[in-house]
């Protein structure tokens, strides 16, 4: 009887560790979009290593509908904001929308997050 309850114990505790290490649920999301930019700017024949979640400020709005990214300017704190727009399973990047992250058509500048993580580190939110 000592040696189940050992096992179950055990059990429960691996349950515990993995569903902590398994990051976010935007996780998969966030990195379909940044392969998607890297593959964008390549394709233009511009440079496409600094595009990362090291070098972005990453904001996830509406459950995930919309993921707003910021990419570091040349090492200084200058961004330049590209925003998505989930279509179907895909990502999109949205036309018309400011490169400085003010003043958007959809007012994600005055909405809290669901998630956002600054240089591939998770940030807590302020409400």
């Amino acid at each position: 009887m000592t040696l189940k309850r050992i096992f179950i114990f055990l059990s429960l505790i691996m349950i515990v560790v993995l569903s902590a290490c398994g990051g976010n649920k935007y996780d998969e999301a966030i990195d379909n979009v940044i392969n998607q930019e890297k593959k964008d700017r390549e394709k233009d024949g511009l440079d496409a290593k600094k595009i990362s979640r090291d070098n972005a400020n990453i904001r996830v709005y509406d459950g995930g509908k919309f993921i707003q990214v910021a990419y570091y300017i040349d090492d200084t704190d200058r961004k330049l904001y590209y925003y998505y727009e989930k279509l179907g399973d895909s990502y999109e990047e949205m036309s018309d929308m400011p490169g400085s992250g003010e003043g958007d058509r959809l007012g994600l500048d005055k909405k809290t997050p669901d998630y956002q993580e600054v240089k591939g580190k998770e940030t807590k939110i302020e409400e």
